[in-house]
């Protein structure tokens, strides 16, 4: 008889773990941005060195957009039409 895996909760996801993530797949996209080793750390420290502090998420988010805006390509943001 095959070993199964032992997880957190045998596989079973929370009701609320489930309902968290139902709800980031109908609201967001992912990005999956690679930097190298070390890079994610530094990145970090600048958002928390902003004022207000930053998440990091908000960081590069904010980062993307400047970029876009700067190029002339500014997308509509959440509210906007």
């Amino acid at each position: 008889m095959p070993e199964e895996k032992m997880t957190v909760n045998n596989g079973k996801q929370k009701s609320s773990t489930k309902a968290k993530n139902t709800f980031n797949s109908k609201k967001y996209d992912r990005l999956y941005p690679f930097v190298p080793k070390g890079q994610k750390e530094k990145i970090a420290a600048a958002a928390a060195a902003m004022v207000p502090p930053e998440s990091l998420n908000d960081y590069v988010v904010k980062a993307i957009y400047d970029r876009m805006k700067k190029e002339g390509r500014a997308i509509e943001e959440e509210g906007e039409t």
